[in-house]
Protein backbone atom coordinates (compact mmCIF):
# COMPACT_ATOMS: atom_id res chain seq x y z
CA UNK A 1 0.00 0.00 0.00
CA UNK A 2 3.32 2.39 -0.46
CA UNK A 3 2.44 3.63 -3.45
CA UNK A 4 -0.81 4.01 -4.02
CA UNK A 5 -1.60 7.47 -2.98
CA UNK A 6 -3.81 9.08 -0.21
CA UNK A 7 -7.16 9.48 -2.54
CA UNK A 8 -6.99 6.13 -3.86
CA UNK A 9 -6.81 4.43 -0.51
CA UNK A 10 -9.86 6.69 0.30
CA UNK A 11 -11.47 5.86 -2.48
CA UNK A 12 -11.18 2.11 -1.63
CA UNK A 13 -11.82 2.27 1.85
CA UNK A 14 -15.77 3.93 0.75
CA UNK A 15 -15.59 0.92 -1.73
CA UNK A 16 -15.56 -1.61 0.89
CA UNK A 17 -17.94 0.23 3.57
CA UNK A 18 -20.68 0.28 0.79
CA UNK A 19 -19.72 -3.16 -0.11
CA UNK A 20 -20.53 -4.61 3.63
CA UNK A 21 -23.43 -2.38 4.50
CA UNK A 22 -25.10 -3.66 0.84
CA UNK A 23 -28.01 -5.86 1.70
CA UNK A 24 -28.16 -9.27 -0.47
CA UNK A 25 -32.17 -9.84 -0.68
CA UNK A 26 -31.75 -12.71 -2.54
CA UNK A 27 -29.96 -14.89 0.20
CA UNK A 28 -32.85 -13.35 2.82
CA UNK A 29 -35.96 -14.15 0.36
CA UNK A 30 -34.47 -17.86 0.58
CA UNK A 31 -33.96 -18.33 3.91
CA UNK A 32 -37.39 -17.34 5.11
CA UNK A 33 -38.87 -19.35 2.01
CA UNK A 34 -37.23 -22.45 4.11
CA UNK A 35 -37.65 -21.09 7.38
CA UNK A 36 -41.90 -20.51 6.67
CA UNK A 37 -41.96 -24.17 4.68
CA UNK A 38 -40.60 -25.67 7.66
CA UNK A 39 -43.19 -24.11 10.22
CA UNK A 40 -46.02 -24.95 7.88
CA UNK A 41 -44.98 -28.59 7.30
CA UNK A 42 -44.47 -28.90 11.27
CA UNK A 43 -47.73 -27.11 12.32
CA UNK A 44 -50.08 -29.42 9.75
CA UNK A 45 -48.00 -32.65 10.59
CA UNK A 46 -49.15 -33.19 14.23
CA UNK A 47 -52.50 -33.11 12.56
CA UNK A 48 -52.09 -34.83 9.24
CA UNK A 49 -50.33 -37.78 10.90
CA UNK A 50 -53.06 -37.99 13.93
CA UNK A 51 -50.54 -37.41 17.09
CA UNK A 52 -52.47 -36.33 20.39
CA UNK A 53 -50.86 -35.07 22.53
CA UNK A 54 -52.09 -35.67 26.33
CA UNK A 55 -53.98 -32.55 28.06
CA UNK A 56 -53.16 -31.20 31.19
CA UNK A 57 -56.04 -32.55 32.69
CA UNK A 58 -56.25 -36.02 30.96
CA UNK A 59 -56.57 -38.34 33.83
CA UNK A 60 -53.53 -41.35 34.52
CA UNK A 61 -56.29 -44.11 36.13
CA UNK A 62 -56.38 -46.14 33.21
CA UNK A 63 -54.89 -49.11 33.52
CA UNK A 64 -52.14 -50.71 30.91
CA UNK A 65 -53.06 -52.56 27.91
CA UNK A 66 -53.23 -56.40 28.57
CA UNK A 67 -50.28 -58.50 27.30
CA UNK A 68 -50.84 -62.01 27.20
CA UNK A 69 -48.17 -64.70 26.23
CA UNK A 70 -47.84 -67.89 26.90
CA UNK A 71 -44.29 -69.79 27.41
CA UNK A 72 -43.72 -72.69 26.26
CA UNK A 73 -40.76 -74.35 27.89
CA UNK A 74 -39.08 -77.83 28.11
CA UNK A 75 -41.15 -78.35 31.28
CA UNK A 76 -43.97 -76.75 31.04
CA UNK A 77 -46.67 -73.94 29.53
CA UNK A 78 -47.04 -70.65 31.58
CA UNK A 79 -49.37 -67.93 30.86
CA UNK A 80 -47.76 -64.16 31.36
CA UNK A 81 -49.35 -60.70 31.44
CA UNK A 82 -47.52 -57.77 30.92
CA UNK A 83 -44.43 -60.16 31.90
CA UNK A 84 -45.17 -61.21 34.65
CA UNK A 85 -46.61 -65.33 35.18
CA UNK A 86 -50.11 -65.37 36.28
CA UNK A 87 -49.81 -69.39 36.36
CA UNK A 88 -48.01 -72.21 34.71
CA UNK A 89 -49.30 -75.31 34.02
CA UNK A 90 -47.00 -78.08 34.47
CA UNK A 91 -46.08 -81.25 32.23
CA UNK A 92 -47.86 -84.69 32.94
CA UNK A 93 -45.34 -87.80 32.34
CA UNK A 94 -46.64 -88.21 28.92
CA UNK A 95 -46.29 -84.45 27.29
CA UNK A 96 -47.74 -81.18 27.88
CA UNK A 97 -50.96 -80.50 29.23
CA UNK A 98 -53.47 -78.65 26.52
CA UNK A 99 -56.37 -79.26 28.60
CA UNK A 100 -55.37 -77.71 31.42
CA UNK A 101 -54.09 -74.55 29.31
CA UNK A 102 -57.36 -74.35 27.61
CA UNK A 103 -58.87 -74.65 30.88
CA UNK A 104 -56.42 -71.42 31.68
CA UNK A 105 -57.07 -69.60 28.85
CA UNK A 106 -60.87 -69.92 29.09
CA UNK A 107 -60.62 -68.14 32.92
CA UNK A 108 -58.54 -65.44 30.86
CA UNK A 109 -61.01 -64.83 28.70
CA UNK A 110 -63.75 -64.48 31.22
CA UNK A 111 -61.36 -61.85 33.24
CA UNK A 112 -60.68 -60.29 29.81
CA UNK A 113 -63.78 -60.78 27.56
CA UNK A 114 -62.57 -58.02 25.20
CA UNK A 115 -58.86 -59.61 24.74
CA UNK A 116 -58.56 -61.25 21.46
CA UNK A 117 -54.31 -61.31 21.20
CA UNK A 118 -52.00 -63.84 22.40
CA UNK A 119 -48.55 -64.14 22.22
CA UNK A 120 -46.64 -67.65 22.41
CA UNK A 121 -42.93 -67.59 23.48
CA UNK A 122 -41.17 -70.88 22.67
CA UNK A 123 -37.46 -72.22 23.78
CA UNK A 124 -35.23 -73.29 20.76
CA UNK A 125 -35.49 -76.89 20.60
CA UNK A 126 -39.66 -77.31 20.89
CA UNK A 127 -41.30 -79.45 18.20
CA UNK A 128 -43.69 -78.23 15.84
CA UNK A 129 -46.31 -80.67 16.62
CA UNK A 130 -46.45 -79.40 20.52
CA UNK A 131 -46.86 -75.46 18.81
CA UNK A 132 -49.89 -76.51 16.90
CA UNK A 133 -51.30 -77.98 19.78
CA UNK A 134 -50.81 -74.75 21.73
CA UNK A 135 -51.84 -73.10 19.05
CA UNK A 136 -54.77 -74.88 19.18
CA UNK A 137 -55.39 -74.75 23.09
CA UNK A 138 -55.40 -70.55 23.01
CA UNK A 139 -57.48 -70.08 19.96
CA UNK A 140 -60.78 -72.58 20.64
CA UNK A 141 -61.51 -73.85 24.05
CA UNK A 142 -60.46 -77.76 23.73
CA UNK A 143 -63.03 -78.47 26.56
CA UNK A 144 -66.42 -77.09 24.95
CA UNK A 145 -68.67 -79.41 24.41
CA UNK A 146 -70.97 -79.77 20.84
CA UNK A 147 -70.64 -79.15 17.53
CA UNK A 148 -70.09 -75.22 18.90
CA UNK A 149 -66.75 -73.97 19.67
CA UNK A 150 -65.43 -71.35 22.01
CA UNK A 151 -63.06 -68.57 20.26
CA UNK A 152 -60.60 -67.92 23.22
CA UNK A 153 -57.51 -66.07 21.85
CA UNK A 154 -57.67 -65.55 17.99
CA UNK A 155 -55.12 -63.56 17.09
CA UNK A 156 -52.00 -65.73 17.91
CA UNK A 157 -48.25 -64.48 17.43
CA UNK A 158 -44.74 -66.03 17.83
CA UNK A 159 -41.75 -65.24 19.28
CA UNK A 160 -38.39 -66.57 21.53
CA UNK A 161 -39.01 -66.95 24.71
CA UNK A 162 -36.63 -65.06 27.31
CA UNK A 163 -33.39 -66.58 28.57
CA UNK A 164 -33.81 -67.94 32.17
CA UNK A 165 -31.25 -66.70 34.65
CA UNK A 166 -28.49 -69.69 35.21
CA UNK A 167 -30.08 -71.54 32.10
CA UNK A 168 -27.25 -72.87 29.73
CA UNK A 169 -27.63 -71.79 25.92
CA UNK A 170 -28.08 -74.60 23.73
Amino acid sequence: MQGISRDTRRALRRVRRKRSTELNLVSMIDILTVLMFFLLVNSIGLSILGINLPNDNASASEPPPHNLSVLIRKNDLALSDNGYIVRAVPSKADGYDFEALSVLMRETKKRLPAESKVTLLLEPGIAYEVLVSVMDAVRVDLTATGPDTVELFPQISLGDAPVVAGAKKP
